[in-house]
């Protein structure tokens, strides 16, 4: 069994260089492709982690685009499994050890790890299904939040979790493409109305930005899809606008809207996905709890990794 550790990479050699020199034996091989570097990255992933690197020019109306970058990289593999990882994440050597040793005996084609992120001191885990065998025909799809999901789901992937291996992230560092996230998803629910992927992160990003007259009916309308296509997006739907409501005191919505969930969460509770966010079947035990108490003060999302 062989990996290879797949990469889209842009003026971040020297953010490789930190971590990368005590893990780079261990992948079969590394394939980067650059968007478009102006500093020394593309001769760093050569010269120093022998990488092979496709250049790729940034996507021409929207530089922060890197879905077609991330398939590119994959298709350029060689080995058995492909390990995608972004330039701000890292790993330890124990990790990817583990991770070797679990996909070597696996009977499923893909995995998720666990994603633990860093925000304000403070941690949270969340996953990616970001390992999978090249053969599996898995690829990112979306332009905002670009993921695997949609298409595994589609392709009927069997796919296992692996909560012990841990792709480490922080969100403090400044990035530019979080800072304009809101008005390329903005532009992007125009071309794709119907892409509740899409509705939720916009309506999240409002939200956390307190513009809860924005957020409120993207979130409505996310929730009421209850879409079987993007069952976690619809369901975070749901735990955000209720968090939204119970801090204006609305009791009867926030029954409602919790009532729903619970009832969408029993239809797709066996998506491979929901299977592997295991906090959802107790927020929804917890916060229904909650309500049924009159303890709206006591409602409160939990923290999601953008």
């Amino acid at each position: 069994m062989k990996l290879s550790l797949c990469m889209v990479i842009k003026n971040e050699g020297a953010l490789l260089e930190s971590w990368m020199p005590g893990v780079i034996d261990l992948f079969d091989e590394f394939v980067a492709v650059d968007t478009g570097s102006t500093d020394a990255t593309v001769s760093t992933l050569k010269e120093k982690f022998n990488a092979t690197v496709v250049e790729k020019p940034p996507n021409g109306s929207d530089p922060y685009v890197i879905t077609e970058a991330r398939n590119i990289a994959i298709s350029k593999a060689t080995s058995d499994w492909v390990l995608i990882l972004d330039a701000d994440e890292t790993m330890s050597r124990t990790d990817i050890v583990k991770l070797k040793k679990e996909i070597a005996s696996s009977e499923c084609a893909a995995h998720f790890l666990t994603w633990r992120n860093r925000r304000n001191g403070t941690i949270f885990d969340d996953y990616k299904l970001v390992a999978f065998r090249k053969d599996s025909g898995i690829a990112f799809e979306g332009m905002v939040h670009c993921n695997t999901q949609r298409s595994a789901r589609r392709l009927l992937v069997k796919t296992g979790h692996l909560p012990n291996v841990v792709i480490q992230h922080s969100l403090d560092r400044s990035k530019a493409s979080r800072d304009c996230r809101s008005e390329r998803l903005e532009r992007y629910l125009q071309q794709d109305p119907l892409n509740w992927r899409y509705q939720w992160f916009l309506g999240y990003a409002y939200f956390q930005g307190g513009d809860f007259e924005k957020a409120v009916p993207l979130l409505r309308d996310a929730c009421n899809s209850l879409s079987e296509e993007y069952p976690v997006e619809c369901l975070n739907a749901h735990f955000v606008l209720t968090d939204l409501n119970a801090r204006k005191g609305i009791h009867d919505k926030c029954f409602r809207i919790m009532k729903q969930a619970q009832s969408f969460y029993d239809e797709v509770q066996d998506d491979f996905e929901v299977l592997v966010n295991h906090q959802m079947d107790d927020w929804i035990r917890d916060t229904r709890r909650l309500i049924d108490n009159h303890e709206l003060e006591k409602v409160k999302a939990y923290e999601f990794a953008y």
